[in-house]
């Protein structure tokens, strides 16, 4: 969710998750985004949700696409990253997993298994090793001869780097997710989006309504931690207490008595 609902309202961009998710929702600029990162042809969106929940069975972990797309043969996630870059490949992996089961009745044969993309845009370098782009390539370890094509891909943005980015559009549009400018047309139309997104006043209060029940969970989380404190420093003091009685030769009952630790704890104590 990287940092969902931290921010003020009016410090919101296109990159910031609840604004993306928003402006991704609208058909045509959910298409033409897809063809513009993955450079395929995307006729018709046959299904779209942002922040689509997905949880397979009652133990398993469950996850949340920031915006989760179908079209006649192929499953898209695209998910916006401005922080903690930890194991992207094996969140890749698992909301891989996750959409095939999600969509996958009891009776498909393999090979009619959904063509799978799992997109990252990420605001910063993912892997630290410069690229603009990291794409997942699965191969054989003994054989360049045969592919290996079980329809799953995975890519990773790193927006940072948009002027090492030679396709003019890639680059225009990372380019404003990083810096926030718009320099093309498709560009200007997210920027156009973004702001019309923040124009409405339901959509301030929805955010506003998050970042009310984000607050209050921290608050309790820190209430939480300061009664855990005290009562901690509670127990530290009947602790060496017990020590200074037990040191004067009083019993185990009576140090136990004294302190309200358990007779036990005054035994371990006392050994």
């Amino acid at each position: 969710m990287n940092g969902q609902f931290t921010r003020p309202w009016k410090d919101l961009t296109f990159k910031d998750n609840f604004i993306f998710c928003k402006v991704m929702k609208n058909e045509e600029i959910c298409r033409k985004m897809l063809e513009i990162l993955l450079k395929i042809k995307v006729e018709k969106i046959e299904y779209i949700e942002s922040e689509k929940t997905i949880e397979n069975y009652y133990e398993s972990r469950g996850i949340r696409l920031d915006v989760y797309v179908k079209d006649s043969d192929r499953i898209f996630d695209i998910e916006i990253q401005t922080g903690n870059y930890d194991d992207l490949l094996l969140r890749a992996r698992y909301y891989q997993g996750a959409c095939d089961v999600a969509t996958v009745r009891r009776r498909t044969k393999f090979r009619n298994l959904k063509e799978t993309y799992i997109v990252f845009i990420c605001e910063e370098d993912p892997f630290g090793m410069g690229l603009p782009v990291y794409t997942k390539k699965n191969r054989f370890t003994e054989t360049d001869a045969l592919i290996y094509d079980d329809k799953t891909h995975a890519v990773f943005y790193n927006s940072s780097a948009w002027s090492r980015i030679q396709d003019e559009e890639l680059r225009d549009v990372l380019r404003f997710i990083y810096e926030s400018k718009a320099t093309s047309a498709f560009s200007k139309l997210l920027e156009e989006n973004t702001l019309r997104a923040k124009s409405r006043p339901e959509m301030e209060d929805e955010y506003m309504y998050f970042m009310d029940i984000l607050e209050e969970e921290k608050e309790y989380a820190r209430e939480a931690g300061f009664a855990e404190g005290r009562a901690e420093g509670a127990r530290q003091k009947a602790v060496e207490t017990a020590k200074s009685l037990l040191s004067m030769n009083l019993s185990p009952e009576q140090v136990a008595q004294g302190t309200g630790l358990s007779l036990e704890e005054v035994l371990d104590l006392r050994n």
